[in-house]
């Protein structure tokens, strides 16, 4: 009896603790939508911003005070190119660390793994001045290339390839199936999974993107949607909460519908792997 008793307790706490964590995370997202819907007047009211009203101008008047139509393009094409390429150069490295090993691997792998360890505040003027030498300020070239690569989608794919059945890479061996063939054919159509968890991460990393993009932007016409959103809320309507809530809830809305279609992608891998070495 005082076992079941303290399972029941645990349980109930467990669910107290789920509970009044998911309370934090929704909130403040739930707190802009109300706001952004609510009027000027009653925002600053109690429990106005709580119970919105359903007003609908200040999305109007948000939109047509930036060019959101610019940035949201701007960040998803930036985004989709650079998931692929940091998908496809962390998909090759990982490959090529697990199933072809060296002499130089373990190095290497040091090597990648420590760009996880090195703040990126520490090496943004560096990048800077090596970007403006190569003339590619207020381009997309510039926010794209940087992270072309990923050392935490190199780790994430490795712990993936190294639950595979090694059985899998001896067959293939003594059928004569090459490298190249054994990633494309074998790897890759059993990690999809894990690429859709990948991609995910890498997805958001570039859309959440601000404080480079800030520096080597300086026009709407390449900025994404971040640095938008900031120039906004330094620039119009002053403290007009309900517009400025309009605006981020703009920002918001696309990825949100992102991770609910993709949630099951993530829970999969998850369940599939483990996440262990």
């Amino acid at each position: 009896m005082t076992t079941m008793h303290q399972r029941t307790m645990t349980r109930i706490f467990t669910y107290v603790f789920l509970a009044l964590s998911a309370v934090l995370v929704v909130f403040p997202i739930w707190w802009i939508f109300a706001t952004s819907l609510e009027t000027s007047t009653r925002a600053y009211s109690f429990p106005g911003a709580l119970l919105p009203q359903g007003v609908v101008h200040n999305y109007v008047a948000a939109w047509s005070l930036a060019p959101w139509l610019r940035f949201l393009v701007n960040s998803l094409g930036m985004g989709l190119v650079t998931t692929l390429l940091a998908l496809l150069t962390s998909t090759l490295a990982a490959y090529s660390i697990v199933f072809l090993p060296n002499r130089i691997t373990k190095y290497l792998l040091a090597l990648i793994l420590s760009t996880m360890m090195i703040p990126f505040y520490s090496i943004i003027v560096p990048d800077y001045l090596l970007i403006r030498d190569l003339n590619w300020l207020n381009t997309y070239t510039a926010q794209i290339v940087p992270f072309a690569a990923n050392g935490f989608a190199v780790f994430m794919l490795m712990q993936f390839m190294r639950s595979l059945p090694k059985e899998l890479w001896d067959a293939g061996r003594i059928d004569g199936v090459t490298p190249w063939r054994y990633l494309w054919k074998i790897v890759v159509p059993n990690l999809m999974p894990a690429l859709a968890t990948v991609s995910i991460y890498l997805f958001l990393l570039s859309w959440n993107a601000f404080l480079w993009p800030l520096i080597v932007t300086n026009g709407p016409q390449v900025q994404p949607i971040q640095v938008g959103l900031a120039n906004f809320l330094s620039t119009a309507n002053g403290t007009d909460w309900t517009v400025l809530s309009a605006a981020a809830a703009i920002t918001t809305v696309p990825v949100l519908i992102f991770y609910v279609i993709a949630q099951h992608k993530i829970v999969e891998s998850v369940s599939r792997t483990g996440i262990k070495g």
